[in-house]
Formats: C-alpha cells, sequence, structure tokens
C-alpha cells in the first residue's frame, strides 16, 4: 500500500473545513488527554464511541482511519504482550511448554489498559488530522506560535516521509528480484531500518541543498498564511467538547 501522510486533499469535501484548522488541532486533545490519565475502561470506550460518532456525522473516511492504523497496532502489541507475564501477584492462566509460563490478572488488565489507551489515541488523531489539508495543518501550528525553526523542520520531515517510505519499499522490491530471500519478520525489519537508514542520509544532503536554493530565492525562514480569524462557532465547539468530556467523566465517576 503507497505511504501517505494522513491529510485530505484540498479538492476533497468535508463538513469541517469551515472550522478554523487551530479548533480542529486542539479538539483531539481535549479528547485523548482524560483518555491517557483517567483508568477507567467505560472511559476508553464512551470516548473512542464519541470519535466514531463524531466520524460518522461529518463523514470521515473510518476505513482509511483504520488502514492507517495498522502500521502502529503491531507495536503496540509488541510493547504490552509481555505485561502480563512479569507485573501482578494474581494468577490468572498458567501452560507448561518446558517453561511455566505464568499469566497474571493484574498484568493482563494492565496490558489491556495500555493498549486501548495507545490505539484509543492515535484514532482520534488520526480521525482529526484527516480533516486538515497540508497547508491547513501547518497553518494551525504557526497559530499556536511554535517557533518557525520548528515548523520549517516539520514540513521537510513531513515532505520526506513518504519518499523515504516510497524509496523504501523499491529497495526492498529490487532485492527480492535479485533473489534475496526474506524469510522472517526480523530479518524483514532489519533491512527496513538498514535501509532508511541509508535513504536518510541521502535525503539529509538532498533537505540541505533544497534549504540553500530556498535562501538565495529569498525564504527568510517565515512561514505566512492568509489570515483567518476565529469566529464564535468554533469558540462554542471548543467549549461543547470540554463540557461533554466533563460530564462523560462525571457520569462515569458516579
Amino acid at each position: 500500500m503507497k505511504t501517505t501522510l494522513p491529510f485530505r486533499h484540498e479538492n476533497e469535501k468535508l463538513y469541517l473545513k469551515k472550522i478554523h484548522p487551530l479548533v480542529r488541532l486542539i479538539l483531539p486533545f481535549i479528547l485523548v488527554i482524560p483518555l491517557l490519565i483517567i483508568e477507567d475502561f467505560y472511559l476508553i470506550f464512551t470516548i473512542l464511541l464519541v470519535t466514531f460518532i463524531f466520524d460518522l456525522i461529518f463523514r470521515l473516511n473510518i476505513i482509511k482511519v483504520l488502514l492507517r492504523l495498522k502500521v502502529v497496532i503491531p507495536f503496540v502489541f509488541l510493547i504490552t504482550i509481555f505485561i502480563p507475564l512479569y507485573v501482578g501477584e494474581t494468577l490468572f492462566y498458567s501452560f507448561n511448554i518446558g517453561i511455566r509460563i505464568i499469566i497474571y490478572k493484574e498484568g493482563l488488565y494492565l496490558a489491556s489498559l495500555i493498549f486501548l489507551r495507545v490505539f484509543g489515541a492515535f484514532f482520534i488523531f488520526m480521525s482529526f488530522f484527516s480533516t486538515f489539508t497540508y497547508s491547513e495543518f501547518i497553518d494551525a501550528l504557526t497559530k499556536l506560535r511554535i517557533p518557525s525553526v520548528l515548523v520549517g523542520s516539520l514540513i521537510i520531515m513531513l515532505h520526506y516521509i513518504p519518499i523515504l517510505a516510497g524509496s523504501n519499499k523499491k529497495i526492498l522490491e529490487a532485492q527480492e528480484m535479485r533473489g534475496k530471500k526474506i524469510t522472517s519478520y526480523w530479518q524483514k525489519l532489519k533491512i527496513h531500518a538498514y535501509t532508511m537508514g541509508k535513504s536518510l542520509v541521502m535525503n539529509m544532503e538532498r533537505s540541505e541543498k533544497l534549504y540553500e536554493s530556498l535562501k538565495m530565492r529569498g525564504f527568510s525562514g517565515k512561514i505566512t498564511f492568509a489570515q483567518k480569524k476565529l469566529r464564535i462557532t468554533d469558540v462554542g465547539l471548543l467549549i461543547l467538547f470540554s463540557l461533554m468530556i466533563l460530564c462523560i467523566i462525571f457520569i462515569i465517576n458516579l
């Protein structure tokens, strides 16, 4: 599958495009912060349900969002799978495969909680980021008064992510066509890391030349956009989401 950034095209229709980009950048944090702080499965499922309903109402492409998450899920699974083996005291299940492996109840609870939290956070951010065009996302960052050098670095990084991924894929396909067999997941991961590192060095030189050419054409490093003012409806949406999350937390804790 072709690697793309989680942004929409300029010509894509979207009901949320009238909402200020800064508001759309803040909204996922309102949902994610309580999801990461409060240890409650009901709260996590409720926030995920709210995000899912939000996606349906505003006709966001949920399938595309979930497809982008499939790259993250194996890594989240990898960092949580061993937690039930050494965290806790209450025996949940044990089995013998030459050595006795014990799964603890507290560890299983913690692993499930971490998995759902990380998955939920990525799902929320991907859902909201899919409402941005590339320029709207950069505009929202500049409105937060983030230093222009950091925003400029982020722009270059985002620009080269699909290029690096595409270059990496072509190199691996060329190696396989020449008879190189990749049998295991770890071998494939090692080759990916090596090729990505090599491509990164080459593209760093390319980005340096690009920056120098921009400076020669008068680029000062400051990124500007057409001014778009916050409206009452934008502020109202922020207040509505904040009150909704506070009500959900209050009702669940009753």
